[in-house]
């Protein structure tokens, strides 16, 4: 189809319509009317704050810095299972007595750091920070729970496997960081899961979960002093110790063309992964912006590939941070008879993008939309603890959550198009397929 400038008609009318249809709130703390705080446990361990009353329900979310950056090469899956050895609660009488007060624990295992999440209704929230105090800082890792978990290990990495998109962005990660650290994979391997021993375990968690390492992160409808409170009755056990120096490692694009991934599915991923710099300054307002560009929905590049095109029944774009950099990915998914012809149009639009830019008109517009995604991202009071988290974790510091708006509307034209070609430049970028054979080599980035 013929283009009206830098975007396709289809693209160029759906932008308008969203942009015309969102209005961003205004920067800084306006966004939830009050400023998230800093203050520190007797202990030393930092809590982050935020009061939010639209509801009367508490998140604290506790980080562990480290993630799978700090598994030893080996033993992938490592911080995942310490991780969620912590949540294995002993007592059967405990378990029910949280589920009965609607108490929700969970964790995550992400590139810089590991989480536990405890949701509660406000007024139950000191019997659940006592009983995740407990199993938390003490919990019970024999050698029977952590082969059960290694059993349950294998059963996500199985069910992944049947998610093409994972798939893709696991190959990705993998391929940037040449499976160590943030390339390895959360669940582990065969081999590394069989290698993991409870020493390892033990270890892991001691090095990692002690009071000059950890951080809380709250949002509640309570007083902060409260909330402290109940966190230094509770959570005052952690054991001294140095804070772990974890390297930083930096993506680097492969020499090798791409990878790809056989499986026999009944359509086909294709996409390109980029390296991005680290998210210091303004290149994480410009990589998150490149993001929704690229593939967040009606109005972004991809789109006229699915609603005009009809090359693609999915395209999105996805970005993972870690401190040494960024990697972005904007990828599709399509039948397997338009997998040449999808790849070609994946690549001519990237290109497209990268040798014109943008204009100062979508600039605007894209900044309202991503302004516009990230409140929605952030909704949550358990989104937001996690964005608190993430955004200390990699060095941002938390205020920017509330400044999120005020960093994109500073961007400018001439160097977002200045980053957008030096990011998608060839040379940084990593062609991804998956599905039944191999797709055919689309020409030029």
């Amino acid at each position: 189809m013929k283009r009206t400038g830098p975007l396709g008609l289809g693209a160029a009318l759906a932008l308008a319509a969203v942009a015309a249809a969102v209005t961003a709130r205004p920067p800084g703390p306006e966004t939830w009317k009050t400023k998230p705080i800093e203050s520190f446990l007797t202990t030393g361990v930092p809590v982050v704050f935020h009061q939010d009353k639209i509801s009367a329900m508490t998140v604290v979310g506790l980080f562990v810095p480290g993630g799978r950056a700090a598994v030893p090469e080996g033993l992938d899956g490592l911080a995942y299972l310490a991780t969620r050895l912590t949540l294995e609660i002993p007592d059967e009488d405990k378990a029910r007595d949280l589920m009965a007060q609607a108490t929700r624990m969970s964790f995550v295992c992400e590139e810089d750091f590991s989480a536990v999440f405890i949701e509660c209704l406000s007024e139950n929230l000191e019997p659940a920070l006592r009983v995740a105090g407990k199993i938390i800082q003490d919990p019970l890792m024999s050698g029977l729970r952590i082969g059960r978990g290694k059993e349950l290990m294998e059963l996500y990495a199985q069910a992944e496997e049947d998610d093409a998109v994972l798939v893709g962005g696991r190959a990705a990660l993998a391929a940037f960081f040449q499976g160590r650290g943030y390339g390895s994979a959360s669940y582990g391997t065969e081999k590394s899961r069989r290698s993991i021993e409870r020493k390892d375990v033990l270890e892991f968690y001691r090095r990692h979960f002690t009071s000059q390492s950890v951080f809380f992160a709250v949002v509640s409808d309570l007083d902060p002093a409260s909330v402290r409170a109940l966190l230094d009755r509770h959570f005052s056990r952690f054991p001294q110790g140095e804070r772990p120096a974890v390297p930083a490692a930096q993506p680097v694009a492969p020499a090798a063309e791409g990878v790809r991934l056989a499986k026999e599915t009944k359509q086909t991923y294709i996409g390109r992964a980029f390296a991005l710099p680290a998210p210091i300054a303004d290149d994480h307002a410009m990589g998150c912006l490149l993001e929704v560009l690229i593939g967040k929905g009606p109005g972004s590049r991809l789109w006229d590939l699915r609603a005009v095109e009809r090359l693609a029944y999915n395209v999105d774009a996805r970005l993972t941070w870690t401190r040494g950099g960024g990697v972005l990915e904007a990828f599709l998914e399509t039948e397997n008879a338009k997998a040449e012809r999808a790849e070609e149009a994946l690549a001519a639009s990237l290109r497209a993008l990268r040798e014109r830019g943008v204009t100062a008109d979508e600039l605007e517009a894209t900044k309202t939309m991503a302004k516009a995604d990230f409140l929605r991202s952030a909704e949550t009071k358990t989104a937001r603890v996690r964005f608190f988290g993430l955004f200390e974790v990699l060095g941002l510091g938390f205020e920017l959550v509330s400044g999120f708006d005020a960093a994109i509307d500073g961007l400018t034209l001439d160097a977002f198009n200045a980053y957008i070609r030096t990011v998608l430049a060839p040379d940084r970028a990593l062609r991804v397929t998956v599905g039944p054979g191999t797709a055919a080599k689309a020409p030029g980035g």
